[in-house]
């Protein structure tokens, strides 16, 4: 055997190791993931709510033009400027409206930093497109969106499966097997109605909201017209309302996850 043929067989077989080991490393995760998925189900069902009497969230269509997310990424539209800077500014809060800080949501043991969130200009083959810039192990904070203590539509992204997980919990908690078709795109959950989420402030006030609707919209092998339609829910609304969005499944984001609360009565 020559020195060549020496050489090609070693990296032959450094290169199938390799491939080895990151399978196993995917697959480690896999299961791991499902196991996770499993318990906070799991956990939920063993912790009954009172279910809020307020109806699900009407899924017709907005007259405006709506938000797409895209990715792990959101594409503004009409309530963002003209594509002229890089970088959106971050906004001051208002004396009353306050910028939320903090994002609890108790039965899912998710505690997490939330700091404001801007979008960037990205140049595409369609031209140029508005990207939010989804912060890295904190949840962002739409700066086009409601404040808290402000009547308006509260919109916060996170991520499900890089850089802090931060919404990862809400990921694992959508439960495939209980679902509630809506449409061809639009699957609905009970898993997580009537649970509590809190936003604080930064003096530590806590505004506490009830989930009233879990939803899951396919993103993936859809038209960009269908994305437009997804993102809806990010709109403006006119009365208070906290909106989640994050992706699934947990080793992918075929999906769109939209957690919607109100306000919790006192």
């Amino acid at each position: 055997m020559t020195k060549n043929n020496t050489l090609r067989n070693t990296l032959s077989v450094i290169l199938i190791v390799a491939g080895m080991i990151l399978l196993l490393a995917g697959c480690s995760t896999f299961v791991r993931q499902q196991v996770e998925g499993q318990q906070v189900r799991a956990e939920l069902q063993e912790t009954p709510v009172v279910v809020p009497t307020a109806p699900p969230t009407t899924l017709a269509s907005p007259a405006s033009a709506p938000t797409a997310v895209v990715a792990a990424t959101v594409v503004a539209t009409a309530t963002t400027p003209a594509a002229t800077a890089t970088v959106a500014p971050a906004r001051v809060a208002a004396t009353g409206p306050e910028i939320p800080v903090r994002i609890v949501i108790p039965d899912l043991k998710l505690d997490a930093k939330v700091v404001e969130m801007g979008w960037q200009i990205i140049n595409t083959a369609a031209g140029p497109q508005s990207d939010w810039v989804i912060p890295k192990s904190a949840a962002g904070h739409h700066i086009n969106s409601a404040l808290l203590n402000e009547t308006g539509n509260v919109v916060i992204s996170g991520h499900n499966n890089i850089e802090g997980k931060v919404f990862e919990p809400i990921s694992l908690a959508w439960d495939e097997r209980a679902k509630i078709t809506v449409d061809a795109i639009t699957d609905r959950s009970e898993s997580l109605k009537g649970r509590k989420i809190q936003l604080y402030n930064a003096a530590g006030t806590a505004f506490d909201y009830t989930i009233t609707d879990f939803l899951r919209l396919k993103d993936s092998g859809v038209s960009q017209e269908q994305r437009l339609k997804n993102a809806r829910f990010m709109d403006p609304t006119d009365e208070r309302r906290l909106t989640l969005v994050t992706c699934w499944p947990p080793w992918s984001n075929t999906h769109r996850l939209v957690v919607i609360a109100k306000p919790a009565q006192p």
